[in-house]
């Protein structure tokens, strides 16, 4: 999976000018020989190394949470997204939504059904509501202006697995959508 993963979502669609399926081959008869999670982390980073690119990490799998179980830091490091490709607008006042990707079929299936963007009509139609489209713009989460922050993601910090209010202008429209 590893493996793949880097060819489905490396930057360079080229791997660096690597054959990636060989490297497949050079690295699988290691991994059949790892007995413990370590080992197996260890060849993982020898692979992603071949890359020669900066922040490609092996991390996760079997080890403990870095939050040592502490519910404020659990809180503090939770990732919620808008499942959609924004881009800042200052002459907009919001973040205007570049591209809403549909499901990723290896990834994105929970008991057997694909999951989609929190955005999409697919997900949002459920509750009678229209999903956003390319060209709309979010000015607003749970009633704070996007543009009051840096970055829209910090309005999303500690809300993971929650609902949340939009304020949207929609492209083909003046009016705002709550």
């Amino acid at each position: 999976d590893a493996w793949r993963m880097l060819r489905d979502y490396f930057y360079d669609p080229s791997m660096g000018g690597l054959e990636w399926d060989r490297i497949f081959d050079r690295y699988l008869p290691l991994v059949e020989r790892c007995s413990k999670r370590e080992e197996l982390d260890d060849v993982l980073r020898q692979m992603a190394g071949e890359l020669s690119a900066l922040h490609v990490f092996v991390y996760g799998g079997e080890y403990n949470i870095p939050n040592h179980g502490d519910p404020m830091l659990e809180a503090i490091n939770e990732i919620a997204s808008l499942g959609a490709l924004l881009r800042r607008s200052t002459e907009k006042f919001g973040y205007e939504v570049i591209k809403i990707p549909e499901t990723d079929p290896d990834f994105h299936m929970v008991d057997g059904l694909p999951m989609y963007s929190p955005l999409s009509s697919r997900t949002l139609s459920m509750s009678g509501q229209d999903g956003l489209a390319p060209g709309d713009v979010i000015v607003g989460v749970n009633g704070e202006s996007v543009m009051s922050v840096p970055d829209i993601n910090m309005l999303l910090r500690n809300v993971a697995g929650e609902s949340v209010r939009l304020e949207v202008v929609r492209c083909n429209s003046t009016s705002k959508l709550q």
